[in-house]
């Protein structure tokens, strides 16, 4: 099993692809507007069903200003 949590989803998806592991991806977002999150996504959650990773993903707040 591949540990995948706390990782960008970038280098999750190319480590999945490179094994050839299917993979589901589910994105997170805030209920209201937040103006400082990041262009990049983090694996939150990771589950793993049927052969096939089931990741949770959120983007990355920025710092305050």
């Amino acid at each position: 099993m591949i540990d995948t949590v706390a990782k960008p989803l970038c280098i999750v998806k190319k480590q999945l692809d490179d094994a050839q592991i299917k993979y589901t991806v589910t994105i997170t977002s805030p209920t209201r507007q937040v103006s400082n999150l990041e262009d990049s996504s983090y694996v939150i959650r990771q589950q793993l069903r049927d052969d096939v990773y089931h990741l949770v993903v959120a983007a990355k707040l920025g710092k305050e200003k």
